[in-house]
Formats: structure tokens, C-alpha cells, sequence
């Protein structure tokens, strides 16, 4: 228990994180936001990043939760949070901190399958990927900034997705003969078998495109959905979108590259920014062009140079965890 008086304690990465340090990091992030940043500005941002650990680890948790934020974009919260930009954005920020603070014995102690440990079972950091076997022979490979917990019982096979994008291929082990194999989301859960398809877990809301076998879409509310191959939908925790053709953006993830078809810029950039660490930002005038292609995630630089040749932009590299694209 902190005693009284004492300067609160907020978390990152899952560990503690002195106050000081989380107002430190709003701060440096909201002059980035306003624009007016200078060269004496990010020279000195820098230096404290490199000065400690925690400051590193603060510095990514706002990225991470920032990105979080322009999910509600256009929602009464998002709007309340615009108002007074620089110092509302501030005390968001920090806000966010103290909330996982506050919450975080909770974290430990209530119901798994509503309320997650600090540390998933498996993990990809951004810019990562990975594979997991099960004991049934399922495979998961988990997509760039992904985490999953997995609880196989007597019962069922139950993998929670707690962010990020998953592919599956479930696998038909003995003992695991007709035990029921679901993924869980925050909105919802998908049952499957005999089936291969991923998964993708933002927000509010979940993708999901089936690559073989049948899938049953159940929000937490609503009628429930099942898939035919070749066919993806959404949902939030209210219901579920009807089912469309998958298209290629849904699965080429998979290979490694990302597909824009007649796609906003600052949409582009949302997707490659999932892909390194640090922030994408898109001016307005650059932001409303649109971009078509097929595109190598093994090198997100490589990415941006392609960019700036294909459209009338330019890209500034404040530092390597800060680009600028902006029109010309």
C-alpha cells in the first residue's frame, strides 16, 4: 500500500513507473503533437530517452497508447479528449497511467477470461512475428505487436486475443477429441473446427477472415454468424457485420507485405506504423492521397522510400522512431 502522501506509481511494459517520469514523457509527447518542436527540442528528447531505461520504456507506452486513442476518433470521448489539445492530451496521457496503476492488482486476482494477467502467454513485439504450438497440434502465428493467453482444461481449447492478429490452423491431437476450440476477444469469441483463419483484435472491434474449414462468429450481443471459406466479417461487441469477400489486404500479412488498393495515405501510414517502433505522422494534404500496391514489410524504410517516389511527398526522419510524412 503507498503511503500518504507519497507520488503516485504508474506502469508500463506490465512494470512500475515513477510518476515523475510518466509526466516527463506527456510532456516531450504533446510538444511533438503541437508542431512546434524544434531542432534543440529532439536533440534533447534523445538524450533523455537514452538518459534511463524507464524513460525508453515510458516513451513506447505513450506511442502504444496513443495509437489506442485515434481508434476513437470521431467518438463523444475522442472529441472530449480534443478540446484544449495540449494540456487535455496531457492529462490523458498521464491518466492512462495511473489506470493501469490503479487496476493492476485487480488484473492479477479477477476472473481470467475477463481480466488478464500483466504478462500474456506468448507475445510478438512490433516489427516481430512468432509461432506457437499447442499441445493439440494447433499453430498460431501471431502478426506484428500481437499477445495471446491460452487455457486448455477438460472442458475446451480456449485461446484470448488479447491485441494484435493471429493466424490459426487447429490441430486434432488425441485426447483433444471433441473438446470445442474457441478465441476470445474483449466483443465477443469465435468457435472453430477442422479450420484455419486469422484473427485480428483492435479496440472495439475484431476481424476475422476464414481460410478453411467454418467459423462461428459470436459477439457478446446479437446474433451469432458462420463463415464459408473465402469470406471475412467484423465485430464489435454489439453484433456482427454481415459476411463479405476476403480480399487480399486480409491475408497479406501473412506473406509479409502490405496491399493498398486505392488507400488514404494516413490509412497507409496507420498500417505501416503497426509494422516499426515509434510514430507515423501524415500531415492533412498528404494525408488525403491515396496509394495502390503491394509492398515488403522486411524493411519499413524501404517502405517510405517507395512512398515518396510513387506520390508527391516527402519523408523527414526526425530521428528513427519519428517520421514526417508531409505533401510537397
Amino acid at each position: 500500500m503507498r503511503r500518504a502522501g507519497a507520488a503516485p506509481m504508474a506502469y508500463a511494459g506490465g512494470m512500475p513507473l515513477p510518476a515523475h517520469v510518466a509526466e516527463q514523457a506527456s510532456r516531450w509527447y504533446v510538444l511533438f503533437m503541437s508542431g512546434n518542436d524544434t531542432e534543440t527540442d529532439r536533440r534533447e528528447w534523445a538524450a533523455w530517452r537514452l538518459a534511463d531505461p524507464d524513460h525508453e520504456r515510458a516513451w513506447a507506452h505513450l506511442v502504444r497508447a496513443d495509437g489506442r486513442m485515434r481508434e476513437l476518433a470521431g467518438t463523444p470521448a475522442y472529441e472530449a479528449l480534443s478540446v484544449d489539445r495540449r494540456a487535455s492530451r496531457r492529462r490523458a496521457l498521464i491518466a492512462m497511467f495511473g489506470l493501469v496503476s490503479c487496476t493492476g492488482a485487480l488484473l492479477w486476482t479477477a476472473d481470467r477470461m475477463r481480466w488478464l494477467p500483466l504478462s500474456p502467454d506468448h507475445a510478438a513485439g512490433v516489427g516481430e512475428r512468432g509461432e506457437v504450438m499447442l499441445a493439440d497440434g494447433t499453430r498460431i502465428l501471431l502478426n506484428t505487436d500481437s499477445a495471446i493467453d491460452v487455457r486448455y482444461d477438460g472442458h475446451a481449447r480456449v485461446v484470448v486475443l488479447r491485441h494484435g492478429e493471429i493466424e490459426i490452423v487447429t490441430g486434432h491431437a488425441a485426447g483433444y477429441a471433441g473438446l470445442p476450440f474457441r478465441v476470445e476477444t474483449a466483443t465477443g469469441q469465435v468457435r472453430a473446427l477442422g479450420t484455419r483463419f486469422t484473427m485480428r483484435h483492435e479496440g472495439a472491434q475484431t476481424r476475422v477472415v476464414l481460410l478453411e474449414g467454418h467459423v462461428e462468429v459470436r459477439p457478446n450481443a446479437g446474433a451469432s454468424l458462420v463463415l464459408q471459406p473465402g469470406q471475412a466479417t467484423r465485430y464489435r461487441a454489439e453484433g456482427v457485420e454481415p459476411a463479405r469477400a476476403a480480399v487480399l489486404a486480409d491475408t497479406a500479412w501473412l506473406r509479409a507485405e502490405l496491399a493498398a488498393d486505392d488507400m488514404p495515405l494516413d490509412q497507409f501510414m496507420a498500417e505501416l506504423s503497426r509494422y516499426r517502433p515509434g510514430l507515423i505522422s501524415c500531415d492533412a494534404p498528404a494525408a488525403s492521397l491515396r496509394i495502390s500496391g503491394l509492398f515488403p514489410l522486411g524493411d519499413t524504410d524501404h517502405v517510405l522510400e517507395a512512398v515518396a517516389r510513387l506520390l508527391p511527398v516527402k519523408v523527414t526522419r526526425l530521428t528513427p522512431y519519428w517520421v514526417r510524412v508531409s505533401a510537397r
